[in-house]
Formats: structure tokens, sequence, C-alpha cells
């Protein structure tokens, strides 16, 4: 019997609407188990929970699953420090976290719906945090939905990115090399589905990097970014406002209620962050050809999509 936990009648209706046949729900993750443990250059995480989120990722596709496993592991261990964090007590990475830069709000969508998430951009000094160091928290974050959040894993994630104290010294960090890694660490390693990306509040520095970061993606994620600027009715169209913060004058939460609920959460995955020093991959021991990060992540290099399935 699968270990994971119990999903809500809509939940369920949507997970087996995307391929999750619940008699057949162990035997899928037993398949994916058996299959990382043939992999010589790949040690992962096969707790059950963790796995099905990959299935219910990609929409229970065991291939596209373990493409994305592989994919999580390699950017993980190739760079640790964007994408794995192991001691989220370290002092600085609390201090960029209590930023309060990521917002995951209680109510999804429409209730029963994505979650929504919430980037405020542009509130940590350049001058005392690398961009990497940044990212590092947010992708912790986003682990602990992966592992946490039947919303997010069954329905997705609608994303808003709110840029009103972002300044040319935050957009000059996101390199044209890092931004190809956290776009390829979002679409090819990570399960959750984004529905859409809104982006509001842009300064006029916003364009440039926008137009770099959007070739970037897949056709289908482009055709679901949109950019509002200052027109939060635009927003409020696709986001009614009372799933919006207080601060936003909505009703889902306020931002330090939100901030103290995720450092609870926090604590109770520091554990879990300790042990995922031991999984990764070793390119050495992976069968075939080893990947070639240089001219894959390279600034001067063209961007190629990861080919590791």
């Amino acid at each position: 019997m699968a270990n994971v936990r119990p999903l809500n009648e809509v939940l369920q209706k949507n997970a087996e609407a995307l391929g999750e046949v619940p008699s057949r729900l162990a035997d899928d993750l037993a398949a994916l188990k058996e299959w990382i443990r043939q992999q010589p250059h790949l040690k992962a995480n096969t707790d059950d929970q963790f796995l099905v989120a990959f299935l219910r990722g990609c929409k229970y596709s065991l291939e596209r699953a373990k493409s994305k496993i592989d994919k999580f592991f390699t950017l993980k261990t190739k760079f640790p420090e964007i994408f794995s964090a192991t001691d989220v007590n370290d002092p600085k990475f609390m201090e960029i976290f209590r930023l309060g830069m990521w917002l995951y709000l209680p109510t999804p969508l429409n209730d029963n719906g994505p979650r929504i998430a919430i980037m405020r951009s542009g509130l940590y000094s350049t001058e005392k945090y690398s961009a990497e160091e940044v990212m590092q928290v947010a992708s912790a974050l986003q682990e602990i939905l992966i592992l946490d959040d039947d919303y997010a894993n069954v329905n997705g994630v609608v994303f808003i990115g709110d840029f009103e104290k972002a300044t040319m010294a935050h957009f000059l960090q996101f390199t044209p090399s890092l931004m190809k890694k956290m776009t390829v660490f979002s679409e090819e390693a990570i399960p959750l589905r984004p529905k859409a990306s809104h982006f509001i509040k842009t300064p006029a520095g916003f364009e440039p990097v926008f137009n770099m970061i959007k070739p970037m993606m897949s056709e289908k994620q482009q055709k679901r970014l949109f950019v509002h600027g200052n027109k939060m009715d635009a927003l409020i169209k696709e986001i009614p406002l009372k799933y919006l913060p207080k601060e936003y004058g909505g009703e889902n939460g306020s931002i330090d209620e939100i901030q103290a609920e995720w450092e609870k959460k926090l604590q109770q995955y520091s554990e879990y962050f300790k042990n995922n020093a031991q999984y990764g991959t070793d390119e050495k021991l992976r069968p075939g050809k080893a990947i070639d990060f240089d001219s894959m992540f390279g600034i001067e290099g063209s961007f190629r999509k990861l080919n590791v399935d």
C-alpha cells in the first residue's frame, strides 16, 4: 500500500483526471523505485510522498517522471548554491527567508484550485546577498511545497511577481547563465505545473530582463505569461481580490501570518534538508555520455535543453 496522504474528494477527482488510479498507485511507485535502484549514477529520495508528486506533475507518464527526477537531482548536485539547501537554520538563510520575499497563500485559487504564490522582488540588499543565495531559499520553500502541498501537486501553481521594490541592481544580479539554470530547473526538474505567471508593478528595467527570459521558456509557458504593469484590475480579473493577502486588499492571510506559518514548516523539515546531502548524481557513473554542463549553461554557449532521458 502506498504511504501517501489521502486527498479530499475534489483533489482526488482532479488527480484521477491526471491519470491517477488509486488501485494502481502502489505499483506505479514501485516501478519508479525500481528504476531509481537500477541507475548507477543516481541516489534519490524514494519516499512515496516525494515520488507521487513527480507522477502527478507529469500526468502519470512514468518516462517523464523518471526524466524529471534525474534532472532534479542532477541540477541540485551540480548547482547546490542555487538549488540545494541543507541547513535551513543557517543564519544567512534565515535572514533572507525572514525578508518575506516568497509567499504561498493559505487558500488556493477558487478554494480548490491551484496554489497561489507571490514573489516580492527587490526586498534584499544586493550588497549583502547574492542572487544565488536568494534563490537557494526560494528553492527550499518550493521543495517543501512538493512534499507538503496537495493543491500545488495536483492543481499546479499560479505565480504573481511583484516588482514594486526591484531596482536595476537586482536585475543585474540575474545573469543570463543564472536565468538559464533557473528556467531549466523550473521547466524540466520541478514537478509543479505552472498554470500562469502574472507580473505586476513592473519598473522600467523589467522589460529587457523579461525579453531575455521569455525565449528560454517553452512555447506553452510563454503563452501563460502576463505583464500587468500597475494595472491591478487586470490581475484581479484573473485572481479575484479575496484570494490575495490583506496587504493587497484581499482576505487570503497577512504577510506576517504566512511568514510565521512557513517558518514553522522550515523547522519541521530541517532534518529533511540535512538528509538531502546524501542524495544526488555522479556523472562518472552515468550510463552513456556524461552531461556537458559548461557548453549547456555557459554564458557564451547557446542554450540547449538537458537530455538525460
